[in-house]
């Protein structure tokens, strides 16, 4: 195969396949063009064109190659344009529809195209950060394959990858790690042989426990990091954990909420691979099937050998190394300081544990009666820590519905163990949550509160699989139903439909919802028009820019619209097309709310403005 791009010379990454992305592992390269757009897309072997899109946010304009010699598709993405003659295919083809977004799909015969052909101009359109060219190259069923397994020389890298952080973390309600039952972290240090270790070289714990790993690759000649290729897990010598990156279907990319510690990457951006496979990750087919599936198993007085091996597409690696010893079980019952000020209880869950803490306790072994709808059980201090019992529940037993310490009884939110794997209906207060049978990756431990236009449904920590469909009822009157929708805790719009004062919605984040009324049309500001072009500054308050149309004395204008710089633009159909007269721009957000901005382009003055610009350049050039 062609390198895409610059063939046969030096070329740098600025992402890679597989990386750590906001829900998906990332698809394929992506590919740096010294931060200009416009340079030569070349295709990377003989096929004809599949298809070609072009949509707001995503790849933006991509294009696809099929190739049937190889049974390959090629894809590029984030295009500036395409090469002639699709280019104009495209162009008459939006024109017909009216439309900004569009996808095509060729004939194999319309298209096809040799290797080393120049197919389109790399950009910065759609969802990119800058300009870049994204490659993929996938097989006929849809799997995406690691373009620098394909022999691109063009790509240097003998730089190996970098231990960020270890942590250990307990796994059953009986586990420990350094006596109690959170999550330890540790900053690996490199030796002088380039191995890494970590501060004292030994972990204390009991029971299961996991360990998770966030490390990343390093390139020659750039500052970017990309994700690791391979990762391997020694426990005393023998393989505990495998994962390798060769490929991976693209239908599971956002499997990745189940491979990192999806809290921990919500709460703090800290992007932790788990070294084990997690009881709901059943998809992905990037692990090797091995006893315990990377969980480990320690005993009192046991000692374990722990080696990480990390690698990147071109074998270049790094090892760790460190113990997890079993720490000695007291059989004491902990105790605590009493104290005389209120009690004060706080729970949040951990698997299919409830956590309970409580601070201010007035007896030094003070007992927790867990009421659940069958049963009160007594609990006693599992460990104390900053002078703080914790107290723990497996919620498998039963859900409580609440908790008595010192004669005081506290309300528990948990309303409902939703499982996975299959259809179920939460209702309450009027409102419906649908979780089809693949929504979820394990057990949720549902907890909802509805204040007046809000709801929250568990917490954004959860991960969902598939969405969700929600009826929500609100507590408030909606005056106007038509121009109000869901938005999540980021204002995102979600819409709704409107029915006997209920909105029904779908989502595939946990968290908290409400309900905005948006009336108020989206703006429009002139920033240039002449003959030969024009372009508006746009802008919307609250839902966004659902569509815009444009035209010239009441006829149909192509234009390209650029979400990141808020910007639309006249598109010429032809080399002889003018815009000349009476000038009209439609937008209309998602909530229906639509404006007409007007302006007239004067064949008189917009020869002038052409004329003024070009004597400006002229006297430009002449001072150079």
């Amino acid at each position: 195969m062609l390198f895409p791009i610059n063939p046969n010379k030096l070329n740098h990454l600025a992402g890679g396949m597989g990386d750590l992305r906001h829900n998906h592992f990332h698809a394929g390269l992506d590919i740096k063009t010294q931060g200009r757009e416009g340079l030569p897309v070349y295709a990377s072997d003989e096929g004809y064109i599949s298809e070609m899109r072009i949509q707001t946010r995503g790849y933006g304009h991509v294009m696809y190659v099929t190739h049937p010699k190889t049974g390959l598709v090629t894809v590029y993405g984030h295009l500036k344009a395409f090469a002639e003659p699709m280019a104009s295919y495209v162009k008459q083809e939006r024109l017909k529809k009216q439309t900004f977004e569009i996808s095509v799909k060729p004939a194999p015969n319309e298209f096809p195209v040799q290797k080393g052909q120049l197919i389109a101009y790399s950009g910065n359109t759609g969802g990119s950060a800058g300009p870049h060219l994204h490659f993929e190259i996938r097989d006929g069923r849809n799997n995406l394959l690691n373009p620098l397994l394909f022999g691109f020389t063009e790509i240097v890298d003998n730089t190996p990858p970098v231990f960020q952080e270890i942590a250990i973390k307990p796994l059953e309600i009986d586990s420990r790690v350094m006596g109690d039952f959170e999550t330890h972290r540790y900053s690996p240090t490199k030796s002088h042989d380039g191995s890494y270790s970590i501060a004292g070289g030994e972990i204390l714990a009991n029971g299961w426990v996991g360990i998770e790993l966030m490390a990343v690759d390093r390139m020659n000649y750039t500052h970017h990091t990309n994700g690791l290729n391979c990762v391997e897990m020694l426990v005393d010598n023998q393989e505990a954990y495998f994962f390798h990156l060769e490929k991976f279907p693209d239908a599971y990319s956002n499997d990745i909420n189940i491979h990192l510690d999806y809290p921990t990457y919500k709460s703090s951006g800290k992007k932790m691979q788990k070294l084990f496979i997690d009881d709901g990750n059943i998809n992905l087919p990037v692990y090797k099937p091995l006893v315990n599936k990377g969980k480990i198993f320690v005993k009192e007085g046991e000692t374990r050998q722990v080696t990480i091996k990390i690698w990147d597409t071109n074998e270049n690696m790094s090892v760790m190394h460190f113990t997890v010893k079993g720490q000695a079980i007291s059989t004491n019952t902990p105790t605590i300081t009493p104290n005389n000020a209120p009690t004060q209880v706080a729970t949040s869950t951990k698997d299919n544990t409830l956590i309970i803490s409580a601070k201010n306790l007035k007896n030094s072994n003070q007992v927790c009666e867990v009421v659940t709808q069958s049963t009160v059980e007594r609990l006693p201090i599992k460990f104390v820590k900053n002078n703080t019992a914790i107290y723990l529940w497996d919620l498998r037993k039963g859900i409580p519905s609440s908790i008595r310490i010192d004669s005081t009884e506290f309300p528990l939110g948990i309303q409902k163990a939703i499982y996975s794997g299959a259809d179920q209906t939460f209702k309450t207060l009027g409102t419906s949550i649908f979780f089809p049978a693949e929504s979820l990756y394990d057990t949720l431990y549902l907890n909802t509160k509805i204040e007046k236009n809000k709801i929250q449904i568990a917490d954004a920590l959860t991960p969902l699989k598939k969405p969700i469909t929600v009826t929500f009822k609100p507590l408030i009157s909606i005056i106007s139903p038509d121009k109000t929708a869901v938005y999540n805790h980021d204002r995102k719009f979600l819409g709704g439909t409107w029915r006997n004062g209920e909105v029904t919605f779908k989502t595939d984040i946990l968290g908290d919802f409400q309900v905005l009324s948006d009336t108020i049309p989206p703006k429009a500001t002139l920033v240039n028009k002449t003959q030969d072009g024009f372009s508006f500054h746009v802008s919307d308050n609250l839902s966004g820019i659902k569509s815009f149309k444009a035209t010239i004395n009441g006829k149909f204008v192509l234009c390209d619209y650029e979400y990141k710089k808020s910007l639309i633009w006249s598109v010429k159909s032809d080399s002889t097309q003018n815009f000349i007269g009476d000038l009209a721009l439609e937008l209309v957000d998602n909530q229906g709310n639509s404006k007409t901005y007007t302006a007239v382009i004067d064949s008189l003055k917009a020869s002038q403005a052409i004329k003024k610009a070009s004597i400006k350049a002229t006297k430009k050039n002449r001072k150079k």
